[in-house]
């Protein structure tokens, strides 16, 4: 099933061990007004601390972030969730040979959109969120589906679109470069994820270097950060607790980890600072596993009704008027449309047609071309429809 980023369709998303619980964060001390600032331990209540000390977290340096707690470093925690929690299960040590794991809550159903868009432009974290979405969409067999929504240059998701994550803007402090949600009870994705735009990288002793991060290690952090936003543990998640029955840590069969450091140095959800080593490149094999164990693809009917075909002309002459009709088994969302070279570039982009299933159009460059029509915005992209045009 083919997947969207922006103009692009991908097919996979990436199955991160332990991305969901939390966030690496770093930043320096410089602020400004639009920035969520953070408070200290000492501001935290001492019931929520009690709370999040039984849910099996460790409670030193826990902050205070508006709404939630940062715990651990990276961890979302919503006050509101832990107002609701009673009789909350002890942390427990599982033992034995214990694979990634998920957090209790998933996203639910054959949900497979999640649209992820941020507070204000920045042409910094545009790419960087860019290549984090094709990064998980290129996971093959996972459904889950990441869609960047920029009303200015994709038309389709517009801010009418309630988005899924919003990517907001945070001090953390130095040494924290991001902090993500646990997906909600409900079954929807972690809501906010937070970067923080100042810090530095920083040396073995946690001080700021002075030597600015990468685009790569930017990557990386929001590789990890979605990845807790989908529920995703660390891969090391062992020293932290299970969180209990409110939060969970729960085995994905066919990887090895039992939690402890080390089990998979490369999994791209192992807690820890970014540093000035940790850029991205890949998944690890398991990171790919856990994220096709928990999000496999929706098997027919659901897929089979989100396919069309495209009725029209198979040649014509340059210049000249060219209708073509989506036919579809399914009436419901978008239709996008989009005209491919032999080389499959994209020669004429879904901000050239209309959304409606009739398209009127010409081309003047003379060859032979895809067109191709699918339906979004539904519970999933649907499939690509192609018919070779020729103009002469």
């Amino acid at each position: 099933m083919k997947k969207t980023s922006n103009l692009s369709s991908f097919s996979r998303k990436v199955g991160l061990a332990a991305l969901l619980l939390t966030l690496s964060i770093y930043s320096c001390k410089k602020s400004e007004p639009s920035v969520i600032a953070t408070e200290s331990k000492a501001e935290v209540d001492a019931t929520a601390l009690a709370k999040i000390k039984e849910m099996g977290f460790q409670t030193d340096g826990i902050k205070e972030s508006g709404d939630y707690y940062v715990v651990e470093g990276d961890i979302l925690i919503s006050k509101k969730s832990l107002s609701t929690v009673n009789n909350i299960e002890k942390a427990r040590n599982t033992g034995g040979k214990i694979a990634q794991a998920n957090t209790n809550n998933l996203l639910q159903g054959n949900l497979t959109n999640v649209i992820i868009t941020t507070e204000d432009y920045d042409i910094r974290w545009h790419y960087a969120i860019r290549e984090a979405v094709a990064a998980w969409n290129a996971v093959s067999n996972c459904r889950i589906n990441l869609i960047h929504s920029y009303s200015q240059f994709y038309p389709p998701y517009t801010n009418s679109v309630t988005p899924t994550i919003t990517i907001k803007k945070s001090n953390l402090g130095t040494g924290g470069f991001g902090q993500g949600q646990f997906p909600t009870t409900s079954g929807t994705a972690g809501a906010i994820l937070l970067v923080n735009p100042f810090t530095n990288n920083v040396n073995s002793n946690g001080q700021d270097n002075g030597i600015p991060r990468s685009h790569e290690q930017d990557v990386y952090m929001l590789v990890h950060e979605i990845g807790h936003c989908l529920g995703l543990r660390h891969t090391d998640w062992k020293a932290e607790g299970t969180g209990g029955s409110a939060v969970g840590a729960n085995p994905i069969p066919g990887t090895p980890n039992n939690g402890n450091p080390g089990n998979d140095p490369n999994s791209v959800m192992n807690s820890g600072r970014l540093g000035t080593s940790n850029a991205w490149s890949s998944f690890s094999s398991y990171d790919v596993i856990a994220a096709q164990y928990l999000y496999p693809p929706v098997t027919t009917p659901f897929v089979s009704t989100f396919k069309n075909v495209i009725n029209g002309p198979s040649s014509n002459s340059a210049g000249s008027e060219v209708i073509s009709t989506a036919g579809a088994m399914y009436n419901g969302g978008y239709y996008e449309w989009r005209m491919l070279d032999q080389s499959l570039n994209v020669v004429l982009p879904v901000s050239s047609f209309s959304n409606s299933a009739q398209q009127e159009w010409t081309h003047s460059t003379p060859g032979t071309y895809y067109l191709e029509c699918r339906l979004v915005g539904l519970e999933c992209a649907g499939e690509w429809a192609r018919q070779t045009v020729t103009f002469n």
